[in-house]
């Protein structure tokens, strides 16, 4: 497993850059970069359990699984539609 990047098992397709323009996340590191730079907005419980979370893994403090989980929470909150894995 490539530590930098904290591949997920699933990947998230989310509609973050429009209306049907879907946006494949597959790992944490890309979730912060949407998190921090391409995110409608930067407020809310889940949100900022996001940006804390995502941290954790990429230091190898939590689970991997655990930044996908609250990214996709913080993606529910920000009312981004979440595309269901097949």
């Amino acid at each position: 497993m490539d530590m930098v990047e904290k591949w997920w098992q699933e990947p998230v397709i989310l509609e973050l850059d429009g209306i049907g323009r879907y946006r494949i996340v597959r790992n944490t590191r890309e979730a912060v970069h949407c998190l921090l730079d391409k995110w409608p907005v930067r407020e809310g419980e889940a949100y900022t359990a996001a940006v804390r979370m995502c941290g954790h893994v990429m230091r190898g403090e939590q689970p991997v699984d655990y930044a996908r989980q609250d990214f996709i929470a913080a993606a529910v909150e920000a009312f981004i539609h979440v595309q269901a894995s097949h």
